[in-house]
């Protein structure tokens, strides 16, 4: 069947000459309000451009998900990730495409299977343990606490043990220069994709001076990683079959198939340091967000962690967390509110009809996937909707869909909901709104902005 129409058909903001829509993207932090704003009053499908380029953002879900299904032979991410990714040296799963994407999801899923993360537990764990030592102190105090910032020592403790078995421990130790460098190049990463030309291949600018360094030392750091990981391996060959963190485990799929190079061991190793950080760290904080806004749901979490951990503190078994489904609603339901990945974006391969509309192959589509998640009920916080319907429910995109969902979908699940069970079982949330209402700030994910809240230590049987 032929589209009815064509991209210069279609309705979108009103446009300036020469710049386009430029103008109104010039917030970065905001792109994603802008858009979803676009999306509710010109509807599933609109124009936007952006100096001579054309954008073309989709609203419809069910196209979402079909494009979603159609990669990676039908879509791709817009091409500029993948370069911007590549002179970085992070190319991994995440921006590699056809071919190169199938052999690296092999090496990712295979580090990343179940029976791998239930031999990783101990690490969640002791770095959940270090949490509740870390927000006691600060119940006690009665403080007003930034909770972001726990969240996101306790999200790259856990990563980079579970990355490549090195204990940063900056929830007792403070911030770790590793640390540093992954908050610095995650900020110039937004900053790269968001820029309308590639100025920082002719021009480096101070910031960009000070990312080349950072990278050099997360490359240095990580190729010291893999030096110990082969020698760890080499005096106990029963890693091959059992490796104790995710590094371990690429280094095995390599020695099995072959054809694994190093540089790409490189590239995934630090995109699982970069997304484990920030993703949960800001899903979590996020969650706590909400649960303070909503005591009832607050309550009957804080009833479920009680029931399961009993007199314990926090979950000491895998086996444990599986059981927390309230839990896991809560934090589903979050991700659905307050989607740390709102958007997407991606090119078709081909000519192809999206909304009634002809869309050439290389064309630049925003997926906004949070919009399009909250359907007709919008922001209300119900997490038992996660309970009455299928866990792969539709509305849910925070880890995409088809076949390029997120191989680190169960690794976030356990990370997260092991802490937050945690911190319902111990503590209740009140939000400190003295500094005013806390906003959403888009970077390369959705981070709350201004978030502080006060925890008070809850009664426990002894």
């Amino acid at each position: 069947m032929s589209a009815g129409r064509t991209i210069a058909d279609l309705p979108g903001p009103r446009r300036l000459p020469l710049v386009g829509n430029a103008h109104q993207l010039l917030r970065v932090s905001r792109v994603h309000a802008t858009s979803e704003r676009w999306a509710r009053r010109y509807g599933s499908i609109a124009r936007v451009d952006v100096g001579r380029r054309r954008i073309v953002g989709i609203a419809d879900p069910d196209e979402i998900h079909r494009i979603l299904r159609e990669r990676p032979d039908g879509f791709r991410r817009w091409a500029e990730q993948e370069a911007i990714f590549d002179e970085l040296g992070m190319g991994g799963v995440f921006t590699a495409e056809g071919e190169q994407w199938r052999r690296q999801r092999k090496l990712v899923v295979t580090a990343l299977n179940a029976n791998h993360l239930h031999r990783y537990f101990h690490v969640v764990r002791t770095s959940a343990e270090r949490l509740y030592r870390r927000l006691g102190e600060a119940a006690a105090a009665g403080a007003s606490i930034e909770i972001g910032k726990p969240l996101t020592s306790y999200a790259i403790d856990v990563t980079s043990a579970l990355a490549f078995g090195h204990d940063l421990n900056t929830l007792e130790r403070g911030e770790n220069t590793l640390q540093s460098h992954v908050q610095r190049t995650f900020g110039m990463l937004a900053r790269r994709l968001a820029a309308p030309v590639p100025y920082w291949r002719w021009v480096k600018l101070p910031a960009d001076r000070a990312l080349d360094r950072s990278l050099a030392a997360l490359h240095a750091a990580v190729e010291g990683f893999i030096s110990q990981a082969r020698e760890r391996i080499a005096k106990r060959p029963e890693l091959l079959e059992e490796p104790e963190n995710f590094l371990e485990g690429m280094i095995a799929a390599q020695q099995a198939d072959g054809r694994f190079t190093d540089r790409e061991i490189v590239g995934n190793t630090l995109l699982l340091l970069f997304a484990g950080e920030d993703t949960t760290a800001h899903t979590l904080a996020w969650t706590i967000w909400l649960l303070a806004r909503h005591p009832d749901v607050q309550a009957r979490l804080a009833a479920e962690a009680s029931e399961v951990l009993g007199r314990d503190s926090f979950p000491r078994e895998h086996e444990t967390v599986a059981t927390l489904d309230y839990c896991e609603a809560v934090l589903r339901e979050a991700m659905r509110i307050k989607s740390v990945a709102p958007m997407g974006l991606l090119e078709p391969l081909a000519d192809t009809t999206i909304c009634d509309t002809h869309i050439p192959a290389g064309t630049r589509l925003i997926l906004l996937l949070r919009h399009a998640a909250l359907g007709e009920r919008r922001s209300a916080f119900e997490p038992e909707r996660w309970l009455e319907e299928a866990n792969n429910d539709p509305k849910s995109l925070t880890f995409g869909a088809g076949p390029r969902f997120c191989p680190g979908r169960n690794l976030a699940f356990l990370e997260a909901k092991t802490a937050l069970a945690m911190i319902a079982r111990n503590f209740e949330i009140e939000l400190d709104d003295s500094a005013g209402p806390v906003s959403e700030h888009f970077g390369f994910t959705m981070i709350p902005k201004g978030l502080r809240v006060r925890l008070r230590q809850r009664a426990t049987d002894e």
